[in-house]
């Protein structure tokens, strides 16, 4: 009796253990790859990027790929890497009907040269991010999206965090110790706030470090 051949990875399977090894090295959190993609318009929560990384999901579109992509900052070739077949279509029962291509001639057909890329929709994210709406409120989060990105957590971690600190967010204590220095010159002002934000994202990084949120460095 003929021994079916095995049925090789599904793209999903491929792209979501390639998308989890590229997320841990660059030591951001599912939590922080979600506001990551949702800067870029793609509304995903970390429930929808870990069915991805577990295998859950077969298959990825290409426009999913391209807005993973860019906000890890790597080349859709990354997404492929190692060796092996990838099964290109849904699963199918019979061996004869699958559509498939090794992992290198995907690399090959994806290895165009890069151009830089906007996706439609960034600038109007972008511009949203400034104030969050948190618990029925409509909050200034310039500073708290800052701290998020750059210590690849989730910004409503973030916001939630320094509530539990100042009854605000990061920007709005900022804001009102800024506001408490009276009247300043633009260039003393922009000093002034940058050593206050300084100040106070050091304290709420000993905060959500001493919670857990962040990972202590070595």
């Amino acid at each position: 009796m003929t021994e079916e051949p095995e049925a090789p990875p599904t793209v999903g399977k491929v792209v979501g253990e390639n998308l989890k090894a590229l997320r841990q090295g660059r030591r951001v959190t599912q939590d922080g790859l979600a506001d990551k993609l949702f800067r870029t318009g793609l509304k995903w929560k970390r429930t929808q990027i870990s069915d991805l990384e577990s295998g859950r999901r077969e298959t990825v579109d290409l426009g999913t790929l391209v807005v993973l992509g860019q906000a890890l900052q790597v080349p859709l070739t990354d997404f492929f890497a190692g060796e092996g077949d990838v099964m290109l279509t849904p699963r199918s029962d019979f061996p004869e009907s699958w559509a498939q291509a090794s992992r290198g001639e995907l690399r090959g057909w994806l290895s165009a040269q890069d151009v830089g890329l906007t996706t439609m929709g960034t600038a109007n994210v972008a511009a949203t991010l400034k104030h969050f709406v948190h618990e029925g409120r409509s909050i200034p989060i310039e500073a708290d999206s800052a701290f998020a990105e750059r210590y690849g957590v989730g910004l409503r971690d973030v916001v939630k965090a320094a509530e539990q600190i100042w009854d605000g967010s990061l920007t709005e204590e900022r804001d009102r110790r800024v506001a408490a220095l009276g009247p300043l010159s633009a260039g003393e002002r922009q000093a002034r706030q940058g050593h206050i934000t300084r100040r106070l994202t050091t304290h709420l990084l000993k905060a959500m470090r001493a919670d857990g949120l962040i990972q202590a460095e070595a």
